[in-house]
């Protein structure tokens, strides 16, 4: 939009008591001018008056608040029309101006002593009247007139002169009248004929959907049957309308309740709902929609042969399981920049996996788009000022709500049948449907007209990884480099480039605060190494202190699948972090964990403890072996449920425990000597003792106590100042 500045130098305005003043939509009347003030009383009497000064006149014009009709357009002539003459229609406008022209040919002949203002001499020189206003239609017409009106080639005298009277009065406005407006165009029905017609034209108000022609079969039945009676009675009989009135009366219904009785309150009301300026909103993330819908492809559930790890269980919640299935897909997008900034597939949509959606808003996404092979980095992200949603259950929950609540993020339920209040989250599924679908085997079309005879089934090609590589190629790649009409040409990327640097983003919560956030909540039993999550130890002074002084040791806790580096842990009332005790688990997901105690298992069958060197090499080997496929498939929403995790607990980690790694002793020189050397008395308890150490240990419990200290483990810190003591935490 221009900007416009207005000029220094503004005019001064003059009011009459006899104007029509319309301030604000309210009227008023016109009271006096005192200096640079204008004063207007209120029309009805009711207020004070009130002073307006030029400028601000001036401003309520341009805005359109101010409108002022002056006393001498008010008292026209009650032949003038009232309207503006630049609204009649295209024929009332020829008309005019062909009598205009025969007002000028009269006025030009009497002026030069060829005709006078009898009847007489206009019916004699009506001839060349009408020859001369063709001639001065012809040059002052306004183009593309000739081609549809005739001169005509006589007037009668009468009609004449009274035109020349009203336009010598009044001007063009006297050439204009209601003729248009003339004559019956219905046809004459008696009140009885008319009733029982709309008795059957009410009819089509229905939804059996009768067709015109089964209305009129109705109305013609209906008369065949009361004048059958009237007969019978005496009476004269009633005229059938023909079939043109009766379609006639069918087209005269309000079209709005023919679509509410035919097809229902819903295609009423996208139909007939009114559409103002739409959404207005200025920065990223502002306001966020967000939906999921069932995409329209069969994927192949089979195992591409990189997640060799995955129980049968996992493989069906990933999609590996040897079947052919299709997807939800819960997709998050700002409304301003049109950046898809959260997606997640599951096998159904619940309140986890638009938590998780709602999580992936909040990070940076790069870590899914390189293992896609994306050119482009997925990094739009930020806090979300409002959040759309439908009434879905999954929406709608309890604890979705709590958590936004949490989060500080206003929430919007749309009602339900109303997509057009989120339409650009509709319109995206529309454009996953329509653009990237049809490009992969397996699609379904959305509908069977579509789809035709094609088997999608049949030719369902995509395992759920590569489904999920091609969804986020597409978006990184494609429709965020694609230019958009409702960015005016410019492409998602680059909107959200120019937006960001010029208001920014709110941050997201950080990771402890996601932790707690979206953390699964369960209870544990506080022992005095801790409190042990799927075989990670997490221990803190403030959980030490509530051992030796608490009471209850049944703990709330809320656990971060996504990182399971620390928890959060209910002590006395409020809300904690607790870091694991091993390092090595920041940054670790608890699916790479998992898999990465299965191979534990086959590397060490016998061993319940394992040493925390021999952890780290595991999840060292699973990231290196598997990392790749399973960021890969990160979108696909994993099952965290506190059952889950119990049973997951009971099948990988009973009896399983890290143990700390020993410090490495030096080698006595004595040892690497050849032959026997024969000890003393004080020598020889010292091979006892070295022998009793050297047997294996069959105690869970350590020789030594293990030492943590508090800095370790920022997570950890409660803000006492002896933060930096170290305390024993004896193992179990």
């Amino acid at each position: 939009m221009l900007d416009i500045i207005p000029s220094p130098i503004l005019p001064r305005y003059a009011f009459d008591v006899n104007d029509e003043i319309l301030i604000d939509g309210r009227q008023f009347l016109y009271f006096e001018t005192r200096g640079n003030d204008h004063l207007f009383m209120p029309a009805d009497g009711n207020g004070v008056v009130q002073g307006f000064n030029n400028s601000q006149i001036a401003r309520w014009l341009e805005k359109g608040k101010f409108e002022h009709t002056p006393a001498r357009m008010g008292m026209q002539d009650a032949a003038i029309p009232a309207q503006f003459l630049s609204l009649f229609s295209k024929m009332e406008k020829e008309r005019a101006e062909i009598r205009e022209a025969l007002i000028l040919a009269f006025l030009e002949l009497h002026a030069s002593g060829k005709v006078k203002t009898t009847d007489v001499s206009i019916e004699a020189e009506m001839r060349n009247i009408c020859a001369r206003a063709g001639e001065i239609l012809e040059k002052h017409s306004s183009p593309g007139i000739l081609q549809k009106i005739e001169m005509p080639k006589k007037v009668g005298a009468r009609s004449l002169r009274r035109w020349l009277k009203g336009y010598r009065d009044h001007g063009i406005a006297a050439l204009y009248d209601g003729v248009a407006q003339r004559g019956n165009r219905n046809r004459q029905l008696t009140d009885n004929e008319r009733k029982l017609m709309y008795r059957s034209v009410l009819g089509y108000l229905s939804d059996l959907k009768k067709t015109p022609a089964n209305i009129v079969t109705d109305v013609r039945a209906a008369f065949v049957a009361e004048n059958k009676k009237l007969m019978e009675a005496g009476e004269p009989e009633l005229a059938c309308p023909s079939r043109p009135t009766i379609l006639a009366a069918i087209a005269s219904l309000d079209p709005a309740r023919v679509k509410l009785m035919r097809e229902g309150r819903d295609a009423a009301r996208r139909a007939f709902s009114p559409v103002g300026q739409g959404i207005d909103v200025e920065r990223p993330m502002q306001r966020v929609e967000m939906d999921e819908q069932k995409i329209d492809l069969i994927s192949l559930m089979a195992d591409s042969g990189l997640l060799s790890l995955l129980t049968e269980e996992e493989k069906a919640t990933y999609g590996l399981d040897d079947t052919k299935a299709r997807w939800w897909m819960t997709v998050a997008l700002c409304v301003r920049t049109r950046c898809i900034v959260g997606m997640n597939l599951s096998r159904e949509p619940t309140a986890q996996s638009a938590l998780r959606t709602v999580d992936m808003t909040m990070r940076d996404k790069g870590v899914w788009s390189d293992a896609a092979g994306a050119l482009d980095p997925w990094a739009e992200s930020g806090m979300i000022g409002t959040l759309v949603t439908d009434c879905g259950k999954n929406y709608v929950s309890h604890e979705f709500r709590a958590r936004m609540h949490d989060l500080g993020i206003n929430v919007l339920h749309t009602p339900a049948a109303a997509p057009w209040l989120k339409p650009y989250i509709e319109r995206v599924f529309r454009t996953f449907s329509t653009r990237l679908m049809p490009r992969l085997s397996g699609c379904t079309f959305g509908d069977i007209l579509r789809r035709g005879s094609s088997d999608p089934e049949e030719k369902a090609a995509l395992a759920a990884d590569q489904l999920c590589a091609v969804l986020v190629r597409w978006i990184v790649d494609i429709y965020h480099n694609t230019p958009h009409e409702g960015l005016n040409g410019q492409t998602p990327r680059n909107c959200w480039q120019s937006l960001t640097q010029k208001y920014g983003v709110t941050p997201p919560p950080s990771l402890p605060h996601r932790r707690l956030i979206f953390g699964q909540e369960f209870s544990r039993v506080l022992h005095k190494d801790g409190i042990t999550v799927m075989g990670v130890r997490y221990h803190s002074r403030k959980l030490a202190q509530h051992l030796m002084h608490g009471s209850d040791m049944k703990m709330e806790v809320r656990w971060y699948p996504e990182d399971i580096g620390a928890i959060w842990v209910e002590i006395g009332g409020a809300w904690s972090p607790v870091g694991a005790v091993h390092k090595g688990f920041d940054g670790v997901s608890a699916q790479q964990w998992l898999v990465a105690r299965r191979q534990l298992r086959i590397q060490n069958e016998r061993d319940a403890q394992v040493k925390a060197h021999v952890v780290q090499q595991a999840l060292d080997f699973v990231e290196e072996q598997n990392g790749y496929a399973m960021r890969r498939i990160g979108v696909v929403q994993q099952d965290w449920s506190s059952e889950r995790i119990e049973r997951e607990e009971q099948n990988w980690f009973t009896g399983f425990r890290i143990a700390e790694d020993e410090v490495e002793r030096p080698v006595d020189a004595v040892s690497q000597r050849w032959g026997e050397r024969l000890s003393s008395a004080s020598t020889s308890e010292r091979g006892v003792e070295e022998k009793v150490r050297d047997q294996p240990n069959i105690s869970s419990a350590p020789t030594e106590p293990t030492q943590f200290p508090a800095e370790q483990h920022p997570a950890a810190s409660d803000g006492d100042e002896d933060d930096g003591e170290l305390m024993p935490l004896w193992d179990k």
